[in-house]
Formats: C-alpha cells, sequence, structure tokens
C-alpha cells in the first residue's frame, strides 16, 4: 500500500509523545513493506535511511500553522495523488492536517480514503467545528485508548464505530539494566533511592503537586531524591519553588534529556512518578515500564489501560496529595514489591505495547478502510 501523510514533523530527538507516536508507527509501517510518501516543509529533520520512505519537501522554511496549513497543504496533496500517486491519505492531527486532506479530497476529487490519528482532545472551543468536523468526514480516526474513543464521544458526539484502537508501542531498547554509575555520578545519587519523572514540563503534567508531594515524602524518607528529568516552560519556576520550599537537595532538575539517554535515567531510578491530569496514551510511562519500574501515576486519561493498579503500581486521584505520598513511601519502603511490580510492568509491556504490535493492528485498520472504499466505488459504477 502506498500511503500519503502531509507531516508537522517526526524528529529523532523530539520532546514530544505525539511526534515520537508518529516517527515509529511510519517506521514500523514501512517495515511492514508499505510505501510511506511523506510530505515535510523543507527545515523539519527526520531519520535518515529509513527504507520505504521517500520524503518530498514543502517550499517554506518554517512549520505551518493550522489556519495556513489548511490553505496551503491540499495542492501539494494533490502533487502527490497525480505523482507518484497513493492509496491512502494520513492525517496525522486532526486540526492540522485534517481539514487539508478532506479538502484536497474535495477540490480535487482524489480517489482515496482518508484516515486520522488522534490522542486526545484538549480543552478548546473549536473542537466542536474541526476536530469533530474531521473524526465524521474520515473514514476512521485511530486512537491508542478507549479513553480517547469515550472522550471524543461524549465532548462530541461523534460515534463508537469512527474509531479504531491500536495501542502504542515502546521501543525494544528500553529494558532493565544496571544502574548507571557515571549518571549516578554526575547527579549526586550514589547510595539513594531515586524517584524518577521524565517528560516535558508543562502544566498538565502536575510538577507542582508533585514537588509539594515529594515534600511530604522526603521528612519520612529523607536518604531519597526526586529526579526531574525534562525541559519545558516550567522548568525555572518549577526550580525556583524548590528552593523557597526548601528542597535544593531532595530535588534534582536534569534539563533537557536527550533521546539516546532515556534508558540510562529509567535504569538510574527505583520507581517512576508521574501524577500528569492528562495523557493521550503515556509514553514516559510504558518506556518506565519496559525498564521494569514500578509506577505511582495519575487514574487519569488513558494511563488506567497502562498500569494495572496494584499489579504494576498505583493509580491514584491527581488532586489526593495524601494518597500519592503514602502509595509512593510504600514503594520506597519495599524493594521486593518494586521488584514484583517492575516485573509484572515488563511482561505488560511485552505483550500488548510494542511497536510491531501497534503497526500491525494500524496496517489491518488501513487495509479495511481501504478495501471497503474500493467496494463503494465499484458498487457505485455499477449502479444503474
Amino acid at each position: 500500500m502506498r500511503i500519503c501523510s502531509p507531516h508537522c514533523g517526526v524528529d529523532p530527538e523530539t520532546t514530544s509523545g505525539g511526534e515520537t507516536y508518529e516517527r515509529e508507527v511510519l517506521r514500523h509501517l514501512a517495515g511492514l513493506g508499505h510505501s510511506i510518501e511523506l510530505l515535510l516543509a523543507r527545515h523539519k529533520r527526520h531519520p535518515e535511511g529509513v527504507p520505504n520512505w521517500t520524503v518530498h519537501r514543502l517550499p517554506i522554511g518554517r512549520g505551518l500553522r493550522w489556519p495556513v496549513a489548511a490553505l496551503l497543504l491540499p495542492r501539494y496533496i494533490q502533487r502527490l495523488y497525480r505523482h507518484p500517486g497513493f492509496d491512502l491519505l494520513r492525517a496525522h492531527s486532526l486540526r492540522f492536517i485534517g481539514p487539508a486532506a478532506l479538502t484536497a479530497r474535495r477540490r480535487y476529487r482524489l480517489d482515496a480514503p482518508i484516515v486520522a490519528h488522534h490522542h486526545h482532545l484538549d480543552a478548546d472551543w473549536l473542537n466542536p467545528f474541526i476536530e469533530a468536523r474531521v473524526m465524521r468526514g474520515v473514514e476512521r480516526v485511530v486512537v491508542g485508548s478507549e479513553f480517547a474513543v469515550r472522550q471524543a464521544g461524549e465532548q462530541l458526539g461523534v460515534p463508537r464505530e469512527k474509531f479504531a484502537v491500536a495501542p502504542y508501542g515502546v521501543d525494544r531498547r528500553f529494558q532493565r539494566g544496571a544502574p548507571p554509575a557515571p549518571l549516578a555520578a554526575r547527579w549526586g545519587l550514589d547510595k539513594t533511592l531515586v524517584a524518577l519523572f521524565l517528560g516535558g514540563l508543562k502544566s498538565r503534567k502536575n510538577l507542582v503537586f508533585l514537588l509539594d508531594a515529594w515534600r511530604e515524602v522526603t521528612r519520612a524518607r529523607p536518604d531519597a531524591r526526586l529526579v526531574i528529568a525534562g525541559a519545558g516552560p516550567m522548568l525555572e519556576p518549577l526550580r525556583r519553588r524548590a528552593i523557597r520550599q526548601g528542597q535544593a537537595r531532595e530535588v534534582v532538575f536534569t534539563g533537557y534529556v536527550p533521546e539516546s539517554e532515556k534508558v540510562a535515567y529509567y535504569n538510574l531510578a527505583d520507581l517512576l512518578l508521574f501524577p500528569s491530569s492528562m495523557e493521550g496514551f503515556g509514553f514516559t510511562v510504558a518506556e518506565a515500564m519496559s525498564c521494569e519500574l514500578p509506577v505511582v501515576a495519575s487514574n487519569r486519561g488513558s494511563l488506567p489501560e497502562l498500569i494495572v493498579d496494584g499489579e504494576g503500581g498505583f493509580l491514584v486521584d491527581p488532586a489526593d496529595r495524601e494518597a500519592f505520598v503514602r502509595k509512593t513511601l510504600l514503594l520506597c519502603g519495599d524493594s521486593m514489591l518494586r521488584r514484583k511490580f517492575g516485573a509484572a510492568n515488563g511482561e505488560r509491556v511485552d505483550r500488548l505495547f510494542r511497536w510491531d504490535h501497534c503497526a500491525a493492528t494500524t496496517a489491518r485498520v488501513y487495509d479495511d478502510v481501504l478495501h471497503t472504499w474500493r467496494k463503494g466505488r465499484v458498487a457505485a459504477r455499477g449502479a444503474p
């Protein structure tokens, strides 16, 4: 199958979960033998040498804002339809690509089904006018969780049959290994119990809550350290808050973590803390689980589909600080429980959340959509 995917980005060093998903699912679809025609702005980086990828550059030097994309992209989609041609048009973003894909098909009469991909809805008054319209206009919407299906139904009234769930994946390089001594020395974490948060430092990650909870944890466990690994708009405000609260010694802020160092950070840690108020999947949690870490996480969004409460960690209301502290202290104080939960998490990821599983499920959805589309076209041509 030849798949056209106009794109915002597939950067090898992205810190975005959505962009990580796009890069990996497209790589693995190509690995299954599908041809990917990738339409990308000329300044955007991409993995080099991926078999079955062809990158077509847009003649722009910057990324597109979504209203501009809806106007600019349709003619470039049409050019790819003319040559080299494609069987299926993919919209990786409902807002950035969805309107352009629908416009291109209507305006240029492209004989191709459209499949959109979606993670979760953020609060926005435009959702009923853009996201809902795109969901209804495409043939199928692929999501990574049942949560995303429920959210779209409850907030936008989009019917269940529009969706296909293909749980996202984790690369097999995320696996348990020996704690990296150089990294521990870099941050002064020798012979300490380490709790880790890794990800973008943004408001929905609920990191003020985490700092406040950690202050209570360290009253009972002064030997424990919290590593907040990542960059983002909240880095300096969080750092200042930690200093004001007397947590300069108990909390380590690493700043940006390159993709190549992520596994080392997971193996540095004894447990993962992740109180995010909203996740469409939760790549950090899944990667930590793959590295056999136990987890204390929010019970919001899709996280309950990743973690089995009481088997791989604990799910807690992200507003309930007392419960979060209690569960964190339970794991801090019981190394056997940490090992048991970590092993269960590793097995669960292997069974349910690998990229080859995700790509195979996604490919079956594409095949089904294309078959139904072509069958419908044949029936329409044969109608009197």
